[in-house]
């Protein structure tokens, strides 16, 4: 993800480099990948539970956990945001006459990673090998979006790709990988060249992932994608979206556009807080209670916090609610000649993207989650019915009204940028 205070953090640098770049227009988005640096803090939502813990009882974090002596906060935020405002700024700089050409086209990246069973509750990554599974709750969107961008002299010099999925097939390793979006890009260098730019944005994949539940067994030996888990799975996704950018190429070189009408708009948005009743409330601080009775230690593991943390989620939002009631983030809409870009904060489940994108009025438009702040899920309302991990309270900031007002502001925005 993306926090606030960091992008406003990179902005603030900017303004000091580059004072004709209006900074409230540069978008920051994140891929998602599981196995990188974190740059922003080291409270999780393990820390949030930990709040609640009696005070005899103490969270004593596993040796899993990155030690404080290495812990990488205050090098690593300094750094990061010195290179971002530092690549920001050369290109602003020497910004040059380009031009542009939308394309399109398919690659199953994502599937639907909530399986849902026959008394309608959910489960992410649940077993799909039981009489009780009925279906996955969501579809999955195959279509890639893409804008490349050439020279004066139509040399290729970058493009742009929309998928609907995390870039999170590696997770949880020892090393820093920006999983299969690295993999894609190694292919298209190959052929294009080391300057050759591609830039990855991640499309409403809340409730993806790279995993096909369907078709994955622990019991039987299936045919199915390499190892969704490990660098096979990344390699094999990243040279499907580089199969689609290189098999495009020719096609959108053929007639690039050199003048685009350009309208940016950046809103602020009052989501509604999702809320947390006495009832739910209540059964949390009960259950939470429960767990810290039974476990009979006073040394609590970081497995035991994430035991806790859905509990713990619901009495920390309980306890948010009494002073604010809405998250306040920003969203920006662009138009880019008959293109629209369109951004959230939110692990946004597919089917709000997918109505974003029906009813758009651009010939075709990009949807970019994880944009600008960290909203956490945002799920659909059959998602809240189903429950579990993403669609829990504590898993997000808002929930399927929050989705509505997204949707509503995003396709009224694009239908004010399409006005003459």
């Amino acid at each position: 993800g993306v926090e606030r205070d960091f992008c406003e953090l990179v902005r603030a640098l900017i303004r000091q480099r580059c004072s004709d770049l209006p900074v409230e227009k540069i978008i920051f988005s994140a891929t998602h990948i599981h196995t990188g640096p974190n740059y922003y803090g080291k409270i999780t939502s393990l820390h949030v539970a930990a709040r609640f813990l009696p005070p005899d009882v103490t969270f004593v974090e596993t040796g899993n956990e990155i030690p404080e002596d290495v812990w990488q906060e205050d090098r690593c935020t300094p750094y990061i945001a010195d290179k971002l405002c530092e690549a920001i700024c050369t290109a602003w700089e020497k910004r040059r006459p380009a031009s542009i050409s939308p394309s399109f086209g398919r690659a199953v990246i994502g599937h639907c990673r909530r399986a849902v069973y026959d008394d309608d509750s959910a489960k992410m990554y649940g077993s799909t090998e039981t009489v009780n599974f009925r279906e996955l709750e969501g579809g999955n969107d195959s279509g890639i979006e893409l804008l490349y961008v050439f020279s004066e002299d139509t040399t290729p010099v970058g493009v742009l790709v929309n998928v609907a999925c995390p870039s999170q097939v590696v997770e949880g390793k020892h090393y820093v990988s920006s999983d299969f979006w690295g993999k894609a890009r190694d292919r298209i260098k190959a052929r294009l060249g080391d300057d050759f730019i591609v830039l990855g944005l991640c499309g409403a994949g809340g409730d993806q992932s790279p995993r096909d539940l369907v078709r994955r067994s622990n019991t039987r030996k299936r045919l199915t994608d390499p190892d969704m888990h490990d660098l096979p799975g990344a390699v094999e996704l990243g040279g499907r979206i580089a199969s689609v950018v290189l098999d495009k190429l020719p096609e959108a070189q053929a007639e690039p556009r050199n003048n685009a009408l350009i309208r940016h708009a950046v809103l602020t948005v009052e989501f509604p807080l999702r809320r947390v009743t006495i009832a739910e409330r209540d059964r949390a601080r009960l259950s939470f209670d429960d767990y810290v009775a039974g476990a009979k230690k006073k040394d609590f593991t970081t497995g035991d916090m994430g035991a806790l943390h859905i509990h713990g989620g619901i009495l920390e939002r309980f306890e948010a609610q009494q002073k604010e009631q809405f998250y306040t983030t920003e969203i920006h809409v662009a138009r880019l000649g008959d293109m629209a870009f369109a951004t959230n904060p939110f692990e946004l489940f597919l089917d709000y993207g997918n109505q974003i994108k029906a009813l758009s009025e651009a010939a075709q438009t990009f949807v970019v989650q994880l944009a600008c702040d960290w909203g956490g899920y945002l799920p659909t309302a059959k998602a809240e019915r189903g429950s579990h991990y993403s669609a829990y309270i504590a898993s997000g900031k808002t929930g399927q009204a929050g989705g509505a007002l997204l949707v509503s502001k995003t396709v009224d925005t694009i239908q004010k940028l399409w006005q003459s």
